[in-house]
């Protein structure tokens, strides 16, 4: 079972690594993914239903969860029931209420039916600060439908300071703590961070003193943020088509920092804080993304170590003096593109010829001999290289196969 205990300075509770599986449509490639990571996870969260609010009432989406799938990956998997903002009224019995017992009701029948016993019903919803005396009232009706499933919250950080937030998270068997988000950018040019581990620190320890059990939500993805021509903030995006933009506007790519958030969790699991039962990951991830991080990374973070970086660049040789330049990562997480690629030779050679590939354009200065420089295109600046693969950027043509050297400048 999940380590759900209230954990005192002489008990001992187990401490989970989890993972969300957040995807509304299950494809093959999502349950490939469940089962690349079981060895290293101890259970999973799916989004089972979302609801939202439209003027003439709620709307609901079901996913179409192979409950046997799930099943057969050996590990506790909890259902997530995503709530839409609604600002009010609350109340334990009212229509709102009652609808929203039924749904969960349903997610209970619908997997008990099939021979899946959930782990947990999972409440997410985007409440208000201020709706938080509300929302422990939608959370008592819930918990009647549950079934006798434990029924756990995802929580702010802002939500610990309520004085209504003792009272919500004593009304059920444990909560999540989310500490990523992102705040609304002011420019391009901000500097941008999903999860800060300093204030998520304090966070989690603020947590503790609240006397309920609780796992920390850390990131995986990232967001596509875009800008109008005068640098102001027009949309943001995840995984899925980028939206269409307007013409002159910039974008930007924020990225989870694997270094960063692999470091906290390995400080989060090593101290273990009080109250404090296990990291879930947000989110698995799934052959396709372009803004999370590659399966490979996240099989190493629920290890609890840190990925390795490595790109390298190499040079394959013809008969012909043909030389091919390639990016190489050797490391256990994405790349991104370097900012230049520089090949330094002898200055008693020149080259003949030479050429960019794919993203990268070359220039040969003539004035500086046995210099050449590989740099990528700006269009080029959110794409990354996987683990384990590699991609060829340009060639050069000398008389006969010399000595070359190939240095990478990498991006901050």
């Amino acid at each position: 079972m999940l380590g759900w205990c209230w954990m005192a300075a002489n008990s001992a509770c187990a401490f989970t690594r989890e993972v969300y599986v957040w995807q509304r449509q299950f494809t093959p490639a999502v349950y490939q993914a469940i089962e690349a990571v079981r060895s290293e996870t101890d259970g999973y969260a799916v989004l089972a239903a979302e609801v939202s609010w439209e003027k003439d009432g709620p709307r609901l989406f079901r996913s179409p969860v192979n409950y046997s799938t799930l099943a057969a990956a050996g590990r506790p998997v909890g259902l997530v029931l995503r709530i839409g903002p609604y600002a009010g009224p609350f109340s334990v019995d009212d229509a709102t209420a009652s609808y929203l017992a039924k749904v969960a009701t349903s997610l209970m029948q619908a997997s008990r039916s099939r021979g899946f016993q959930p782990a947990e019903l999972q409440v997410d919803f985007d409440c208000a600060s201020s709706k938080l005396g509300g929302y422990r009232l939608w959370l008592d009706a819930l918990r009647n439908a549950s079934g006798g499933t434990k029924i756990t919250f995802t929580a702010l950080p802002d939500w610990l300071a309520r004085k209504e937030f003792w009272s919500l998270a004593h009304a059920a068997d444990g909560f999540i703590l989310q500490v990523h988000s992102l705040e609304k950018p002011v420019g391009p040019d901000d500097v941008f961070q999903l999860c800060d581990p300093d204030r998520a620190w304090k966070w989690i320890e603020q947590a503790g003193r609240v006397g309920v059990s609780f796992r920390v939500a850390l990131p995986t993805y990232g967001y596509e943020l875009a800008f109008d021509a005068t640098g102001k903030f027009i949309a943001l995006s995840a995984e899925g088509v980028p939206p269409s933009m307007p013409s002159g506007s910039q974008t930007r790519t924020v990225r989870s920092d694997v270094a960063a958030v692999a470091g906290l969790a390995r400080k989060i699991a090593a101290a273990k804080p009080v109250g404090c039962a296990g990291v879930i990951w947000f989110r698995l991830p799934v052959a396709g993304d372009r803004l999370n991080w590659n399966i490979a990374t996240l099989k190493v973070v629920l290890r609890d170590e840190v990925p390795v970086s490595l790109l390298a660049a190499t040079v394959a040789w013809s008969t012909d003096g043909l030389a091919e330049v390639a990016l190489v990562n050797r490391g256990e997480q994405d790349e991104p593109l370097p900012l230049k690629v520089t090949a330094h030779w002898s200055r008693d050679v020149e080259a003949i010829t030479a050429d960019g590939l794919g993203a990268y354009s070359v220039s040969l200065d003539r004035a500086e001999a046995g210099k050449l420089v590989l740099t990528p295109k700006p269009i080029a600046d959110a794409e990354r290289i996987a683990p384990g693969r590699s991609r060829k950027i340009g060639w050069f043509r000398f008389s006969h196969e010399i000595p070359l050297t190939l240095q990478i400048v990498a991006r901050r």
